[in-house]
């Protein structure tokens, strides 16, 4: 049987893309819910960690406790040695609360640990109790430090979670070290990218989906690091992976990541046989484009619900063939279920969202349309709906819910 691009295709155009390549079993709305007012009683009910037993002693005891930090300081070459020091100076502050020294050496170990809440609060401590001290200045200085490093910490995780690029792609963002590491399995293989010829058909339209993968370190808003693409199949030809310097920047106020690469280009020719399965007759490298990516993140945590999926997102707009979407073209289109809360709230399936708050989806891009889609669980969202066998749109407002 042969196998070639008309057969993939007709495959591609009866998938829709919604930001996961497998689906689980399907569990029913009564389910969901049950199972999420379960999780809400168990955080609600999870016991608080028991208070820690404070140390007891003499002066002296107070001493050593002090003198085993300092050594395990000196010794420490790991967080988990390092914090055997916290517990020696823990000790000393115990026995002694008005020994200083115990509180200024607490707060130089739990700002190595990263832990900055506590370590300014055991410089609090010290100044409280030596507020004349000569290196009190200092320590008014190292609070303020630390307080920035707290905003900025607090920052740099709330980056973690899903993006969608402007195309319709949906990206993890993950925190990795001092890194930032972005995901997709829904990078679009452009046809400037790999361009693919058919026997007797000429250039066919490139589906191609690859994995990518961005390892960033930030400075300030200044983003490098590398970029990769998986290997991928053009037809019945194999397309090597790729890799490249990337660099751009992080727009905190527009939340938006831009980043500039380049790629290398490739050619590639699938030969039409007559007797047997159709094959691969050649690929070849024909240069270096820039590429540019921008996406939108991190969504909220609620929109339309986990079992929504959309038309418009990296799929086909309905049509033929001459319709085929490779990216996004402003048309929003939702598939769902009657046993969702989506449903429940008054969408069906197929309604296309003409806009999001008074907003229309075809001013914005697919990281921007998302960006509005979503938010806190709860939320209002006011959608205007075109439905099928209704001339005039629907005004629909929709409590966004949670996508667990």
């Amino acid at each position: 049987m042969r196998t070639g691009w008309p057969a993939v295709l007709a495959l591609v155009l009866t998938l829709v893309v919604a930001g996961c390549a497998t689906a689980p079993p399907k569990k029913t709305l009564a389910e969901r819910k049950a199972e999420r007012a379960k999780a809400a009683a168990v955080a609600a009910a999870k016991p608080a960690a028991p208070p820690r037993v404070k140390s007891t002693g003499t002066p002296e005891d107070a001493r050593k406790h002090m003198l085993r930090g300092m050594a395990a300081i000196e010794m420490a070459k790991s967080p988990e040695e390092l914090a055997v020091a916290e517990e020696e100076f823990l000790a000393a502050a115990d026995i002694a609360p008005r020994l200083g020294s115990a509180w200024f050496n607490l707060g130089k170990v739990q700002t190595q640990l990263g832990r900055y809440d506590d370590a300014i609060a055991s410089y609090r401590q010290y100044l409280a109790i030596a507020p004349g001290a000569e290196d009190a200045q200092k320590v008014r200085d190292e609070i303020v430090k630390l307080e920035f490093r707290q905003e900025q910490t607090a920052r740099e995780k709330g980056r973690a979670g899903s993006w969608v690029a402007a195309t319709g792609a949906w990206y993890g963002l993950s925190m990795e070290g001092n890194g930032i590491v972005l995901k997709t399995d829904q990078r679009r293989v452009s046809e400037q990218e790999v361009n693919s010829t058919y026997t007797l058909v000429g250039t066919v339209p490139n589906l191609i989906r690859a994995h990518a993968e961005h390892h960033l370190t930030a400075r300030g808003s200044r983003l490098a690091g590398t970029w990769s693409r998986g290997p991928v199949t053009a037809d019945k030809c194999p397309i090597p992976p790729d890799t490249a310097e990337v660099a751009g920047e992080i727009n905190e106020r527009e939340k938006k990541i831009t980043l500039r690469y380049e790629v290398t280009t490739f050619s590639a020719s699938t030969q039409l046989a007559l007797l047997g399965d159709d094959y691969c007759s050649g690929v070849a490298v024909t240069g270096k484009r820039g590429a540019e990516e921008v996406l939108y993140g991190p969504l909220g945590p609620a929109g339309l619900g986990p079992d929504v999926a959309y038309y418009g997102l990296i799929s086909w707009w309905p049509g033929g063939l001459s319709s085929i979407q490779q990216d996004w073209q402003g048309h929003l289109v939702v598939r769902l279920d009657n046993e969702t809360e989506a449903y429940e709230a008054g969408l069906r399936d197929e309604d296309e969202i003409l806009a999001i708050d008074g907003v229309p989806v075809k001013s914005l891009n697919a990281g921007e349309a998302m960006m509005r889609l979503y938010g806190q669980p709860g939320t209002p969202v006011r959608l205007d709906i075109l439905r099928k066998d209704v001339k005039a749109p629907i005004t629909l407002t929709i409590q966004r819910i949670p996508n667990v």
